[in-house]
């Protein structure tokens, strides 16, 4: 697009965004394999084993099962039903656009966008995927005090503030979604009175999507529940191919660790949280004996498997077409026999 003035054309801001993102992603990188022995490196990955590298992948597939369900929960207590086929199927597709778009959230957009076209309902879509994305965090976030409250020594005084502000943010959420009056004045502050393009109406119905989902507390109880399950899950997952590389940590600095370092690569400055996750790792595990080379090896290696994972949902994604019907079916026997 060119200039009125007939200078060269601007890039528009997300572009120059997305740039910065990546240049501090490959900086990150550069720094940590400047720092640590290349071939070190390539030793820890040759002495993987594939079974347990096998048995990883497994558990981590059985996780994003395990969570879409418990997001079918949200979706059945907003009164719609879905068949979790097609459910399990959505939130691979979620799972791959989160790792293959620029943005650590794009694959929830397209969750909401895909089940909103079946239910009609585009606010109580949109609802149930926050819901589910933030009862992940609060249960990640309450998975990493227990470990810390006995192991707060190894954090350090930088690390126990980032823990720290991670259990704030928990109980801001919290208190947001769960106090209406909360909400209101924090919503009347002067920052978020900015509304440019008019979109403070459609949240303020997606909002209310949410706050009344308080009225259904034994499926709330439910989803927390699960979703520690489901944390819990991840978690090992990382353990199991940790030890694929014969790495030996004791399980609980992964309990610790993991959630801080999920935490800090979903901060928006830089491209899907590469090169900052890679440097929590190191940082994080280098604490307990791991050198910095088997901590970058193992940050990478579990990226690589959830990566590889995650293209099942560019299966599901190719077709899509023929996934509505496997919903629609059980919408159309839910209502019929309700």
């Amino acid at each position: 697009m060119s200039r009125p003035d007939g200078g060269a054309p601007r890039l528009p801001a997300w572009v120059h965004s997305r740039l910065l993102k990546a240049a501090v992603s490959a900086l990150l990188i550069g720094l940590l394999l400047w720092r640590v022995d290349t071939g070190e490196i390539a030793a820890t990955l040759g002495e993987v084993s594939w079974g347990l590298l096998a048995l990883g992948a497994g558990i981590f597939i059985v996780t994003n099962l395990v969570s879409a369900w418990k997001w079918g929960l949200v979706i059945r207590a907003q009164g719609d039903r879905v068949a979790y086929g097609y459910l399990a199927a959505l939130f691979y597709i979620g799972l791959f656009f989160n790792n293959f778009l620029p943005t650590n959230f794009g694959g929830d957009v397209v969750k909401a966008f895909k089940l909103s076209r079946m239910t009609g309902r585009a606010a109580e879509a949109a609802g149930s995927v926050v819901i589910d994305r933030v009862t992940s965090t609060i249960a990640l976030l309450t998975i990493a005090a227990v470990p810390a409250l006995f192991e707060l020594r190894l954090l350090g005084a930088r690390m126990a503030l980032i823990v720290l502000a991670m259990l704030l943010a928990a109980a801001l959420i919290v208190a947001f979604f769960a106090s209406e009056r909360f909400a209101r004045r924090l919503s009347g502050l002067r920052i978020f009175s900015f509304d440019p393009m008019g979109v403070r109406r459609h949240l303020k119905s997606f909002y209310y999507a949410l706050h009344d989902f308080r009225r259904h507390r034994g499926t709330l109880a439910a989803v927390m529940l699960v979703s520690l399950v489901y944390q819990g899950l991840q978690i090992i997952t990382v353990y199991v191919l940790a030890l694929s590389l014969g790495i030996e940590v004791s399980l609980i600095y992964y309990f610790l660790f993991i959630p801080i370092v999920l935490a800090v690569g979903m901060l928006p400055v830089s491209l899907n949280g590469l090169g900052v996750r890679e440097g929590a790792w190191v940082l994080l595990f280098g604490q307990v004996g791991v050198a910095s080379a088997q901590a970058f090896t193992m940050s990478v290696l579990s990226f690589f498997v959830m990566t590889v994972v995650s293209l099942l949902g560019g299966f599901f994604y190719l077709f899509d077409r023929a996934l509505p019907a496997a919903g629609a079916s059980e919408a159309e026997t839910g209502a019929g026999n309700g």
